[in-house]
C-alpha cells in the first residue's frame, strides 16, 4: 500500500499542561483510519498540528500527498451560495474559471448536491451542509481527507448517506481517510482500523482492526 502518513511519537502541550503524548500511526491509501477516544481528550489538537496549525513539541509528522479538511464546525460562509462556499479555496488559489466550473461539477455530481447549489447554508438540512463541507475539501483533489467529528448533529438518515458516500471514496478514488469520532457504532462501520486514546494527554490505548472487507 501507498503511505500517504506517518506519524512517530507526537507530543504536544499547552500551557496548563500536556494534550497528547507519544502518538504514533500510519495511513494508507484507501485506508480509512477511526481516531476516537473520549470528549476534551485532545482529538482535535491532534489533528491540527499534523496538519500544522498547531506547532509540535516533539515527534515526527511525515505527509505524502494533499490534504482536505472537513472541521468539525462547517464553517460555511452564510453569506455565500453553496456553490461559492466550494469553490472558495479554488479561487483563492487562482484557478482558472473552466476549472473551477468542471470541478465543481466533478464533486457536486458525486456528493449529489446539484441540486442545493444556488441555497443558502441556512436553507439547507445539516447533512447536506455537511456533504458541502466534504465536497469544499474535494474539490482541491486531495489524497487525504481528514474528518474531524462528522457525525455530530446528524439524523439517522443523514448519517447513514455519508457512510455511503465515505465507503465510495474510499473504493473508487481510493483516499487515504482520517475520521475523528466519538461514535462507536459509526466509526466501527467504516473503519479497516481504530484508535482508541486515553483521557488527557491523550495516548494510544489499543488498536482495534475493525473492517477488513
Amino acid at each position: 500500500m501507498d503511505e500517504l502518513i506517518a506519524v512517530r511519537n507526537l507530543t504536544k502541550s499547552f500551557s496548563d499542561g500536556p494534550v497528547i503524548s507519544n502518538i504514533s500511526f500510519k495511513l494508507n491509501r484507501g485506508e480509512v483510519l477511526g481516531i476516537m477516544g473520549p470528549n476534551g481528550c485532545g482529538k482535535t489538537t491532534m489533528l491540527r498540528t499534523i496538519l500544522g496549525l498547531e506547532n509540535k513539541d516533539s515527534g515526527e509528522v511525515k505527509i505524502r500527498g494533499k490534504i482536505g479538511y472537513v472541521p468539525q464546525d462547517n464553517l460555511l460562509l452564510p453569506w455565500l451560495k453553496l456553490r461559492e462556499n466550494i469553490v472558495i479555496g479554488l479561487k483563492i488559489s487562482g484557478a482558472g474559471e473552466r476549472e473551477i466550473e468542471e470541478r465543481l461539477n466533478y464533486v457536486s455530481e458525486l456528493l449529489s448536491l446539484n441540486d442545493h447549489l444556488d441555497k443558502y447554508p441556512n436553507r439547507v438540512s445539516g447533512g447536506t451542509a455537511r456533504k458541502a463541507s466534504i465536497a469544499r475539501a474535494l474539490i482541491i483533489m486531495p489524497d487525504i481527507l481528514i474528518l474531524d467529528e462528522p457525525y455530530t448533529g446528524l439524523d439517522s438518515s443523514s448519517i447513514s448517506i455519508l457512510q455511503t458516500l465515505l465507503k465510495n471514496l474510499k473504493k473508487e478514488i481510493r483516499l487515504g481517510i482520517i475520521i475523528v469520532s466519538h461514535q462507536v457504532d459509526e466509526v466501527m462501520e467504516i473503519s479497516d482500523r481504530i484508535i482508541v486514546l486515553t483521557h488527557r494527554p491523550a495516548r494510544t490505548k489499543d488498536v482495534i482492526e475493525a473492517n477488513k472487507k
